[in-house]
């Protein structure tokens, strides 16, 4: 706290390490790439770690090992302690404020739960789009092109034997489901090839952003209609589940490619295994399952599949950023009382209070941190 040492020195307090208590903050899993951004993080707060499993988390809990923090930075992807549902969200310390998550999707979050407990969640949005942009391409190409079955074939020995003619991307329609920042990067990407960009969205962007990205905005049914590759690109929430199903696939043209980079649950799995066997989808790309880590059996053995395993984001540049993100939403609402990228909306805490301990006159340090 060398910070608040010097600050504290200019009104002309003395304080020393032991004068002043760092606020406690739990990292579920550790920090493994924004380590610069880490020390300044504990130049301002003490940081415990649990690598352990849900179980060993919920009995810490309720022995009140965590009582008293104040955040918790929380990795779900390298986590066993899994899902943040109603009954974990019941466990947490009454003292914590902020659940802050250096990922993008934030469906493994009881966002209900959180907002009733007085939790505010941060996601780390943005700074994921190129990387995920970028699987979706590589998903594309694979499909259109069939590069994936052109490599099974080199492996087995087979050359170019029983393959099937790709086709370029130039000149195809794609139609992207959802135009955030993930749809907008990809939209880039897809002009780049040649492509002719129409996409959906709950509302409809402005003209100037349309034209900078050469997408051209279409109703829902037209899009699963006129599209060569469709792309999924919307979050995962109860209204988003099982968006496209038999019903959606039945309107699109036969032999149109479905990209999923969102979240598996927004397509009806089982549907589009039926829409595969039948010819109606000649080819998905996917990184996110309906169930995953489990995949259905068709989709693996189906040639014409391009399948990933949830690598989308697995990039350290992406992962350094949401890291990054984390941590300052964290230290931003804890000092401030409000975050960079909040989910829900709580009403803000009391940062001062959540700062420091009774050992320090908090009406005093109130002038200096304000300064």
């Amino acid at each position: 706290m060398d910070w608040l040492k010097t600050k504290m020195g200019s009104h002309g307090w003395d304080l020393t390490d032991e004068d002043i208590k760092k606020p406690n903050v739990l990292f579920i899993m550790p920090i493994q790439y924004a380590l610069q951004d880490m020390e300044d993080f504990e130049e301002y707060f003490t940081v415990k770690v649990f690598e352990g499993t849900r179980e060993e988390f919920i009995q810490r809990c309720k022995k009140g090992k965590y009582d008293g923090f104040a955040a918790i930075i929380w990795t779900f992807s390298t986590s066993p302690v899994g899902n943040l549902d109603s009954e974990l969200v019941s466990f947490i310390p009454a003292s914590v404020s902020i659940v802050a998550l250096p990922i993008a999707g934030y469906d493994t979050v009881d966002i209900d739960a959180c907002t009733a407990k007085g939790i505010t969640v941060t996601n780390a949005p943005g700074v994921v789009s190129a990387a995920t942009a970028d699987t979706a391409m590589f998903l594309i190409l694979g499909c259109l092109r069939k590069f994936t079955q052109a490599q099974t074939n080199l492996r087995e020995g087979k050359w170019r034997t029983g393959l099937p003619r790709g086709s370029d991307l130039a000149a195809k329609t794609i139609g992207i489901l959802g135009m955030g920042g993930v749809g907008k990067a990809i939209a880039k990407r897809a002009h780049a090839f040649g492509m002719m960009v129409n996409y959906y969205n709950r509302n409809r962007l402005d003209i100037r952003v349309e034209a900078e990205h050469n997408a051209h905005f279409v109703a829902y049914e037209t899009l699963l209609r006129e599209s060569d590759v469709i792309v999924i690109c919307v979050p995962l929430n109860a209204s988003t589940k099982h968006l496209i199903s038999t019903t959606q696939f039945d309107k699109m043209m036969n032999g149109v490619v479905i990209i999923n980079i969102a979240r598996g649950a927004v397509i009806d799995e089982a549907a589009l295994v039926q829409a595969l066997e039948s010819g109606k989808v000649a080819s998905a790309g996917l990184d996110v399952f309906e169930f995953e880590p489990k995949v259905h059996e068709a989709l693996l053995k189906h040639p014409q599949c391009t399948l990933l395993p949830h690598v989308g984001t697995n990039a350290v540049e992406s992962l350094m950023y949401m890291e990054k993100l984390a941590l300052r939403n964290a230290k931003k609402f804890l000092m401030h009382g409000e975050a960079i990228s909040a989910v829900n909306m709580v009403a803000p805490g009391k940062p001062l209070e959540n700062l420091m301990t009774d050992s320090v006159d908090i009406s005093k340090l109130s002038l200096t941190l304000q300064g």
